[in-house]
């Protein structure tokens, strides 16, 4: 069997005529070796023209499995643009180990005085970690550098290589994208190299960017790549050279046999390219349905059940504190009570909650940074036993969907709140665990915690048995 050495997925905003492929190549290969037909055939879109000369895909995005050498198109790509070209280039990853060797690739070609020409080329390489950088006397430049929230701010390029896309986040996207607005050059081009995320992924970028070009309208950027539809039959090496195309070359049978102690959906993920169908790049909830779930007040109406929830940010400087109530047929009413920070601590949160412990069948704590400390300070006020739950990750996936489901049939109202309309109209699906499961996530600019927090106070009104009109008699 041969691997096939086009895309089984393609999908480009617009016809291209003409490319600098072949002259990439001709530059790079003799440092960085020739190419397989499959790596010859991204470089020609990477470096594809349009009629008026300049790069007829401003934002172009590859995805294949592990292994199979994306590396030596980032490094011809990198390698053209700054020596054919002149440009200054942005070159991100997520691990400090792919940039350094990524940087080492390149800087060597230039070190070496036996390549005579280029060795002339250069002005300096900057080998400080974290600051990598090779400069040359064209004005052509490339920075190596792994990916923070303020990346690049205040810095110009004319090139950003996202390598490792898969765990782009939009926060990291949003500090280095706009260092590409005022390239002197006016022929920008934005390089998303990656693989499928697995569901703990940070990343929601490259999701989305796939979830776009399988869409019905026609992306702004060039789609590439080669991957299976399902998970099928992972044993069926038909599939695997379909999906790998440099299988026989810089892969072989035996090293994927290895690789079949997985779990077939972590195998089709990682060695066939499958994407976990995902919802991320749609709204959670429909804003129809929201805005139909829509009341003007609470207080009169739901009377037979009360409790709270509280969920933190991740970083757990911030909380959202909703509430929700149930009336005689079990319809359930909620509405963000509080967003609040702990700048000042959570002790004020905690007796604040301890005060509502007469009314409030129960208060729910999620959060994997300052829920650990509120729950103690609950626990040392002595409250109730019951009082006080903390959610487990089957608990909030429940939420999620119970939530969900309630605004479906009716079951589920809230009030109007400017700061919760923006977090459940603009939530996404974040996956929890390997079985299908999920919970509400963040797009990267509005918060998830107050629509998360109403979900799980919607579920605990639900099932609660805690009645706090009942005595409990001491033991």
């Amino acid at each position: 069997m041969e691997a096939r050495q086009e895309p089984t997925f393609e999908r480009l905003p617009t016809a291209s005529t003409t490319t600098d492929g072949p002259m990439g190549t001709q530059l790079a290969g003799a440092f960085f070796g020739e190419p397989l037909p499959w790596q010859q055939h991204v470089l020609d879109v990477l470096l594809a023209r349009d009629a008026r000369d300049k790069y007829a895909f401003h934002a172009a995005a590859l995805s294949v499995p592990r292994q199979n050498g994306k590396s030596w198109d980032a490094r011809s790509r990198c390698f053209y643009g700054i020596v054919a070209e002149g440009e200054k280039i942005l070159y991100t990853c997520q691990h400090g180990d792919t940039a350094d060797e990524m940087f080492r690739d390149l800087s060597n070609v230039f070190e070496d005085e036996d390549n005579a020409e280029l060795h002339a080329m250069l002005r300096a390489v900057r080998k400080t970690n974290g600051q990598q950088a090779i400069y040359l006397e064209n004005g052509g430049y490339i920075r190596f550098t792994t990916r923070t929230n303020s990346l690049a701010r205040g810095r110009s390029y004319d090139v950003i290589v996202y390598d490792e896309a898969q765990e782009l986040t939009a926060a990291q996207q949003a500090a280095s994208l706009p260092t590409i607005s005022a390239s002197s050059k006016h022929n920008t081009q934005v390089i998303y190299l990656g693989t499928p995320p697995n569901p703990e992924c940070p990343g929601t970028v490259f999701v989305t960017m796939h979830d776009q070009a399988h869409g019905e309208k026609v992306p702004s950027f060039a789609w590439m790549e080669w991957a299976v539809t399902e998970i099928g039959d992972v044993s069926d090496r038909s599939r695997w050279y379909e999906t790998n195309p440099s299988l026989g070359t810089l892969i072989d049978e035996t090293a994927i046999e290895g690789e079949l102690s997985m779990s077939a959906e972590d195998f089709a993920r990682e060695r066939l390219g499958w994407w976990t169908p995902s919802r991320t790049s749609q709204a959670a909830i429909p804003r129809d349905l929201w805005k139909k779930a829509e009341i003007k007040a609470i207080a009169g109406l739901y009377r037979k059940k009360t409790v709270l929830a509280v969920k933190f940010t991740t970083d757990g400087s911030a909380y959202a504190l909703a509430g929700a109530k149930m009336n005689a047929k079990g319809e359930v009413a909620t509405e963000l009570v509080e967003l609040g920070t702990t700048a000042g601590g959570t002790k004020s949160l905690a007796e604040a909650l301890y005060a509502r412990r007469g009314k409030a069948a129960c208060v729910l704590v999620d959060g994997l940074n300052g829920a650990g400390t509120l729950c103690e300070q609950l626990d040392a006020l002595e409250c109730p036993r019951g009082f006080v739950v903390r959610p487990n990750a089957g608990n909030v996936i429940t939420a999620a969907t119970g939530l969900v489901d309630g605004l479906k049939d009716g079951t589920v109202k809230h009030t109007r709140q400017s700061a919760l309309d923006a977090s459940a109209l603009y939530a996404t699906v974040r996956p929890i665990g390997h079985s299908g499961g999920w919970g509400f996530g963040s797009d990267g600019m509005h918060q998830s915690e107050p629509v998360e927090a109403c979900a799980l106070a919607v579920w605990a009104v639900r099932t609660t048995r805690r009645n706090p009109a009942r005595k409990q008699r001491m033991l």
